[in-house]
């Protein structure tokens, strides 16, 4: 019998069971608020194709092509203001923005058979605003509450404020997660970038300990030991650029210990790294005046959306105004464009296929265990596991 042939692109992510496509059944950003218009707007989402658009201030997602013909939706336009519909571009066959339903038929007339009998639908996904984001949830059971689903303090906007940069990345969003549960690339491949170029070394050689957070969300991931510098036989030392790193850490704290930090009274993180289920982590600042929050949204299968939320704590108007003008000129071309866009250029040239891991990859192996594992029940979880148990 003939060997059967691995898709070198599910290697190493068949044997936990973690879909190519994402983890459906969650809440994903898709866009910010201010990035939808007068004219509907499409998106793609897990594969899905779906079309955004607003109505006297309500925002509805519905699947992006019209059943009588295929037409795209996206094309079309809101015929009836405040009825919350969209009608097709083609046709004009028209669709309720709540449920799906086909409400008209505009080129049959308002007596349509159609409409009567009730029989024509497109698939309708619930949407909600939270942090200036438009969030639509992709999935096959009921949707949860998304304030469930949010880090505790991105639901509370009364305390916090969000500042969100967009970058499309061309590579599976597999790749980009298993770049976030500190496999310890920071030190290195971040070293010179501007927001760590004179601080010091950022600690490598750590040992990775990982604890799952409550309530099946996901893993917290702490680096604790190490050294910023070490001597390598017959090399020499590392890092040679000692002498520009003698300013005291800014912002990121110099101990481990999280729970005795400001970070973890205002905004609960217990580590640097949360590791959220679908695709999310939240990097913490003992500082807690920001904290940052990746979301790595799938697209489809060769292309991944993130967004980098900036939470600021809310401390006044002036402190504000500040916040937003250093985001403005520092923090967001020093981080969203230049830190994120080192981890951009590798993992966009990474090559599937064997790996060969070591103890710097406990963060990433646990985080893959554990998202096969606790996801909400993916559908595609079942026989991936199945062939592996053969």
């Amino acid at each position: 019998m003939a060997e059967q042939t691995i898709d070198p692109r599910e290697l190493p992510y068949q044997r936990y069971g973690i879909p190519r496509l994402g983890f459906r059944n969650y809440w994903y950003p898709a866009m910010r608020v201010r990035d939808l218009g007068a004219r509907p707007k499409a998106v793609r989402l897990l594969g899905e194709e779906i079309v955004v658009f607003r109505d006297q201030g309500r925002i509805f997602a519905l699947q992006d092509r019209c059943p009588h013909r295929g037409v795209r939706l996206s094309p079309g336009a809101c015929q009836f203001p405040g009825s919350g519909t969209l009608s097709c571009p083609y046709h004009g066959w028209t669709f309720d923005g709540g449920d799906g339903r086909l409400v008209a038929a505009l080129m049959e007339g308002p007596q349509s058979s159609l409409v009567q009998k009730g029989s024509v639908s497109v698939k309708a996904f619930p949407v909600e605003q939270r942090l200036g984001l438009i969030f639509i949830y992709v999935g096959d059971m009921e949707a949860p509450p998304i304030d469930d689903e949010l880090p505790p303090f991105m639901a509370d906007a009364s305390k916090f404020f969000s500042l969100t940069a967009i970058e499309d990345y061309g590579v599976n969003w597999r790749y980009l997660v298993d770049n976030w549960p500190h496999d310890h690339h920071g030190p290195y491949l971040h070293r010179n970038s501007p927001e760590l170029a004179f601080q010091p070394m950022l600690p490598f050689g750590q040992t990775v300990e990982t604890e799952e957070i409550e309530g099946d969300k996901g893993l917290r991931v702490r680096a604790v030991g190490g050294m910023r510098e070490g001597d390598y036989p017959g090399l020499g030392r590392f890092p040679r650029d000692g002498w520009r790193r003698r300013l005291g850490p800014t912002g990121r704290g110099a101990t481990d210990d999280y729970t005795s930090s400001k970070a973890y009274r205002v905004y609960g993180i217990r580590a640097q790294f949360e590791m959220r289920l679908p695709s999310i982590v939240v990097v913490g600042r003992q500082s807690g005046e920001y904290c940052l929050v990746q979301w790595a949204v799938p697209i489809d299968e060769d292309r991944t959306r993130l967004f980098n939320i900036n939470n600021f704590r809310r401390m006044g108007a002036l402190r504000e105004a500040w916040d937003r003008f250093n985001y403005a000129v520092w923090r967001g071309w020093a981080h969203d464009r230049i830190f994120s866009g080192q981890d951009k250029v590798v993992v966009e040239q990474m090559v599937p296929g064997p790996e060969r891991l070591s103890r710097t990859d406990v963060g990433v192996t646990a985080w893959r265990r554990y998202a096969g594992s606790h996801a909400r029940r993916p559908p595609e979880i079942a026989p991936l596991r199945q062939v592996n148990a053969q």
